[in-house]
């Protein structure tokens, strides 16, 4: 395992007002991204992501990534506007089993009479804060002479 969430990203990750999209590229290269609201943070460090749908894009994507040891991207935005993005390759599939049945269970009581595709177990291999301010302040600091001439000059920014 790559990186460990912090707990105000995993409180992130279980908050229903928080906005996740998960990033997957398919066989023929294509980046395709959908806004997903089943994500899970585990004991373990892993995150899981319950697929509904056995013949979706994001679905047969992450059977690729598996196949092929390719990596996902899940960008996590909050209520408040703080926003992180995590790097992640799928490890595991659960299809069956007594996992697979928790969750299918909690799935259908959340979202009424659905099926679960599969439980996909995501490693996490990096994890970047992407809010405004924290990645302004970041590259400020990596490029301290890189500035807009404007930012130099113009003193009232009211107008």
């Amino acid at each position: 395992m790559g990186a460990t969430l912090n707990e105000e990203l995993r409180e992130m990750l279980a908050d229903s007002g928080t906005i996740a999209a998960l990033a997957t590229t398919g066989s023929d290269g294509a980046v395709h991204v959908a806004f997903k609201e089943s994500f899970n943070c585990r004991d373990d460090g892993y995150i899981e992501y319950d697929e509904v749908m056995d013949t979706s894009q994001t679905n047969k994507n992450l059977v690729h990534s598996i196949w092929f040891g390719k990596t996902i991207s899940i960008s996590v935005l909050s209520k408040d506007r703080r926003s992180y993005v995590i790097t992640g390759r799928p490890v595991r599939a659960v299809i069956s089993g007594r996992e697979f049945r928790e969750h299918y269970i909690s799935i259908r009581k959340r979202l009424g009479d659905v099926d679960l595709s599969t439980v996909w177990i995501i490693d996490p291999i990096s994890v970047r804060e992407q809010s405004f301010d924290k990645r302004r302040e970041e590259e400020e600091d990596a490029h301290p002479l890189l500035r807009h001439l404007d930012r130099l000059t113009v003193q009232d920014t009211s107008h």
